[in-house]
């Protein structure tokens, strides 16, 4: 009898036969991670483009003109959601496409189907700093969450697609494989670092930390993006000397200037990991990104 492996890569083999040389679907993505994840799924069927850039913070994406022209043009578009991306919605209205909307067949929220972290209860105001309604939308840094977008995608390309259906479903299943094989690299490595504890720069990491068994000791952040002040930064380095907390973990778009004077206080190693695909040089993939992260969070942590 065949492994469930052999059993895949004879059906991928079958349906990939069915791809075809030139682009006729153009996919459009809010961000790179979903872009390369696209790509992915897409294979030779479709084209690909992220919106925002690798160095982008995606809270603070800028839209530009040249984005409403490049989704009036596609044939799906996936999204984070979750209010992440919601300077996407304009584009959205003003690009005149039907596919696109969020009742069009090609419109994927790619967070459709995930069990929400961090929902706030009762009433939000501004004073509670930027929090996310419908739960914190960082969910593309657990890596098995990668494959829960995967799906959505493929979902729009199966409905913009259907001769497709086939070929998508194989790929899907190929990408999932390789990041679940990942899972159990990744869950390894961190599994034999002395310290459950990490302090990350933004509340960024709570998909990533559950995923691991890893714990969240503070927050250089007193608030979702408030930046911090000194007090703040000292205090924390206080508790965390207490216990050994040894990394604080922070996007590379972030300044170093509070991540330093943390690490400087408390005696931890600040690590700098790409959260987009083609933040870094290491990171030329969603996969690749993982890997890096982990890697990077390791070394300091050690």
């Amino acid at each position: 009898m065949r492994t469930r492996s052999a059993l895949l890569i004879a059906v991928a083999a079958a349906a990939l036969s069915l791809g075809r040389a030139g682009a006729d679907v153009t996919v459009i993505t809010t961000d790179t991670n979903l872009a390369d994840i696209a790509k992915q799924v897409a294979g030779d069927r479709a084209s690909v483009e992220s919106l925002a850039r690798p160095s982008d913070d995606p809270h603070h994406v800028v839209a530009r003109p040249s984005m409403i022209v490049k989704l009036a043009r596609a044939d799906v578009f996936a999204r984070i959601g979750m209010g992440l991306d919601m300077w996407a919605d304009a584009i959205i209205d003003r690009s005149g496409n039907a596919a696109v909307q969020p009742d069009g067949k090609g419109y994927a929220d790619c967070s459709r189907g995930l069990k929400a972290l961090d929902v706030p209860s009762g009433k939000i105001d501004p004073s509670m700093g930027d929090l996310h309604p419908e739960g914190n939308p960082h969910y593309l840094l657990d890596p098995a969450q990668g494959i829960l977008a995967a799906g959505n995608i493929a979902a729009a390309l199966i409905r913009v697609d259907p001769a497709g259906q086939p070929y998508y479903h194989a790929r899907f299943l190929q990408f999932g494989e390789r990041v679940k094989s990942g899972l159990q690299r990744w869950s390894a490595t961190l599994k034999g670092i002395p310290s459950r504890d990490v302090v990350p720069y933004h509340k960024t990491w709570a998909y990533f930390l559950a995923r691991f068994g890893l714990r969240e000791f503070g927050v250089l952040e007193p608030k979702p993006g408030v930046e911090p002040s000194p007090g703040h930064v000292s205090a924390l380095a206080q508790a965390m000397k207490q216990v050994g907390v040894r990394v604080i973990l922070c996007e590379l778009f972030r300044a170093k200037r509070w991540p330093d004077l943390l690490a400087s206080q408390s005696g931890a190693v600040a690590a700098f990991v790409p959260t987009s695909v083609g933040a870094d040089p290491q990171a030329d993939s969603y996969i690749a990104m993982c890997d890096t992260i982990v890697q990077r969070l390791a070394g300091a942590a050690r």
